[in-house]
């Protein structure tokens, strides 16, 4: 399909994953929020300070449940702020608590908190240099911790190889899903590239079925479909439509002694002609050779018919030049108005046929209106369709 097609399709694509990346960091502050509430009852139950035991905490379930509400109004200036919360919360807290603590601590104490934020970095939706760096930092922040740390060099290098796991883990995690979403944007540029092809060829060929190659006006089986939907509904339709069966005068003698590229250009001018007479609804076609068919919408009185049949001569009447001759140009008109016999487009296209050569025979470069009294000879559907 064109681009101006797939466009809104992508533009949709794009705001569902903007709405999917915004209920992430959304559940990211909830369980950040979650894990503040249980910081503060741990830090009260293990003999901190009342003011640390509460007043950080606090001001981190305000900050993240103040984040968490805006970004379910979709908010788009709460996200850098949700992203800076989930990279410096948990680190900061817990190094405060550690600080704090009114007694001696293990690293493996630590393990949780630092453990936990790879993990939880997931669910911001940070490419993977912000998050590299983040965890990083997460990492030599533990690091330093667990070194200070009043233990044997055992617990810390397990602490330590705790931290660096969650750290390896999240980072591999995080490369593995971009590498995904890298392979489903390829894919779905793919298949929009190979809609877009299928879209072009279905057009071209429905070109080369309902166009005719020389002139570009509509060929005998896009005539026949017009026709057959106009017959559909008689009454409201066929009824005011009108078929006028050209066929040009002299146009054999063109052939003959200008050669058929001179025939070539004629049909062509005849063409650009005919075009210009008509309006937007109605029909311009080469039936074949040198024989077009224009249908001709909203007329049923006989003079407008006449009168339109007098411009198509009139636009014959004009000179074709080629090559800085004249070429010779006429044509023999059948008008043929729906009548309640003609049900079919072949009785139809047969009744235009029939008096454009009583308008031939009759002297050429005129035109006959059938008579809805006389009985044209018509041959069978199956032959003309």
């Amino acid at each position: 399909m064109p681009h101006s097609q797939t466009a809104p399709v992508d533009g949709r694509l794009a705001d569902r994953l903007n709405l999917d990346l915004r209920q992430q960091r959304q559940r990211l502050m909830l369980s950040l929020l979650c894990l503040a509430l249980l910081a503060m009852l741990l830090q009260a139950a293990s003999g901190y300070p009342l003011w640390l035991a509460l007043s950080l905490p606090t001001l981190a379930v305000l900050s993240l449940g103040r984040t968490a509400w805006a970004l379910q109004q979709a908010d788009s200036g709460w996200e850098p702020r949700a992203d800076w919360l989930a990279v410096g919360w948990l680190p900061l807290l817990a190094t405060l608590a550690v600080l704090a603590s009114p007694r001696s601590w293990l690293p493996t104490e630590l393990v949780l908190p630092f453990m936990l934020q790879p993990q939880l970095l997931l669910m911001s939706g940070l490419r993977f240099r912000p998050y590299a760096l983040a965890v990083l930092g997460n990492l030599g922040l533990a690091t330093l911790l667990i070194v200070l740390a009043p233990a044997s060099t055992l617990n810390q290098l397990l602490g330590l190889l705790c931290v660096a796991l969650a750290t390896a883990l999240g980072l591999n995690s995080l490369h593995r899903r971009q590498s995904q979403q890298r392979w489903l944007r390829n894919m779905r540029q793919r298949v929009v590239e190979t809609s877009e092809k299928m879209a072009e060829r279905q057009q071209k060929m429905r070109k080369l079925a309902f166009e005719d190659p020389l002139t570009g006006l509509a060929n005998r089986l896009e005539l026949i479909n017009q026709l057959r939907r106009s017959l559909k509904n008689p009454l409201e339709d066929a009824r005011h439509c009108v078929v006028y069966l050209i066929d040009l005068d002299f146009f054999k003698t063109v052939n003959d002694e200008y050669g058929h590229a001179a025939g070539d250009a004629l049909l062509t001018e005849v063409a650009q002609r005919f075009r210009g007479l008509v309006r937007r609804g109605d029909l311009v076609c080469r039936l074949g050779g040198d024989e077009f068919v224009i249908v001709v919408r909203g007329v049923s009185r006989a003079a407008e018919q006449g009168l339109i049949a007098d411009k198509i001569l009139a636009a014959l009447a004009e000179p074709v030049l080629y090559q800085g001759q004249r070429l010779p140009l006429g044509g023999s008109i059948g008008v043929a108005p729906w009548f309640p016999h003609l049900r079919s487009p072949a009785s139809w296209l047969a009744c235009a046929d029939a008096v454009m050569y009583q308008a031939k025979t009759g002297g050429r470069n005129r035109y006959v209106i059938a008579d809805p009294d006389t009985p044209y000879q018509v041959e069978s559907d199956k032959g003309a369709e």
